[in-house]
C-alpha cells in the first residue's frame, strides 16, 4: 500500500512530477513561496519504484530564482530520502525544517541512488543570494549514510558519486560569500567514511576519488577553514 501526502502552496510556477510504483510509499512534498520544482530529470527518467521508501522534499522560495530538484531512479528498498532547499534542519535526524526568511533561492538537487537501506538527509539554504548551491548525487549501492549541508551566500557545488557498499559520508560547506566547490567519487567493497568540511569566507576547492579494498575500511576526513 503506498500512502503519499503532498502539501503545497497556491503561488504559481511550482511544479511536481513523480512516478512511483511500489510497496509501502511515504511521499510528504511541501513547497512555500513560488519557482519550487521537483521533476524528472529527463523525460522518460522519472520513476522511484522500489519497496518501503520514504521520501520528505521541502523547498521555499522568497525570489524568482529557481530551486530545482531532480529525480531519477531512485528504485530500491527501504530508502528514505529528505532533502530541503531554501530551508535547513539542525542535524541529520531532525525531520522539521525551518527558514530565516531571507532565502535567495537558485539551488539544484538530483537524486539517482539505486540500491538497498540508504538515508540521504541533506539541504541546501542562502541569505538572499540568488546564485545558490549545486548537489549532484549518483550512489547505486547498499547502506549508505549521507548527510550534506551548504549554507551562506555564494555558490557552493558539490558532485557526489559512490558505487560501493557500507559508506558514511558527511560534507559541510559554509561560509558568506565563499564559493566552495567539492567532488567526491568512492568506488569499492569495503566501508568508507569521510567528512568533508569546508567553511570560511575565502573559496575552497577539493576533490577526494577513493577505491578502498582494504578489510575493515577506510576513514576519510578533510577540513578547510
Amino acid at each position: 500500500m503506498a500512502l503519499a501526502l503532498l502539501s503545497l502552496s497556491s503561488r504559481a510556477d511550482n511544479l511536481i512530477e513523480i512516478d512511483q510504483a511500489g510497496d509501502n510509499f511515504a511521499l510528504t512534498i511541501v513547497q512555500v513561496g513560488a519557482n519550487n520544482k521537483i521533476q524528472c530529470y529527463q523525460d522518460v527518467s522519472c520513476w522511484q519504484s522500489g519497496d518501503d521508501m520514504s521520501l520528505h522534499f521541502h523547498q521555499e522560495n522568497d525570489t524568482t530564482s529557481v530551486n530545482k530538484i531532480e529525480l531519477w531512479h531512485l528504485d530500491g528498498e527501504n530508502n528514505s530520502i529528505r532533502w530541503g532547499q531554501g530551508s535547513a534542519l539542525d542535524n541529520a535526524a531532525d525531520t522539521t525544517f525551518s527558514d530565516d526568511g531571507t532565502e535567495g533561492g537558485g539551488h539544484y538537487a538530483r537524486h539517482d541512488i539505486h540500491g538497498d537501506n540508504n538515508s540521504i538527509v541533506g539541504f541546501q539554504t542562502n541569505q538572499g543570494s540568488t546564485s545558490g548551491h549545486y548537489f549532484a548525487s549518483l550512489i547505486f549501492s547498499d547502506n549508505n549514510v549521507v548527510w550534506v549541508k551548504q549554507l551562506g551566500n555564494g555558490s557552493k557545488t558539490i558532485n557526489l558519486l559512490t558505487y560501493s557498499d557500507g559508506n558514511e559520508i558527511s560534507i559541510v560547506q559554509k561560509g558568506s560569500g565563499a564559493e566552495h566547490n567539492a567532488s567526491v567519487s568512492l568506488y569499492g567493497s569495503y566501508p568508507t567514511d569521510i567528512s568533508l568540511i569546508q567553511e570560511g569566507s575565502l573559496t575552497q576547492n577539493y576533490s577526494v576519488s577513493q577505491t578502498c579494498l582494504t578489510v575493515g575500511g577506510c576513514t576519510i576526513s578533510v577540513t578547510q577553514d
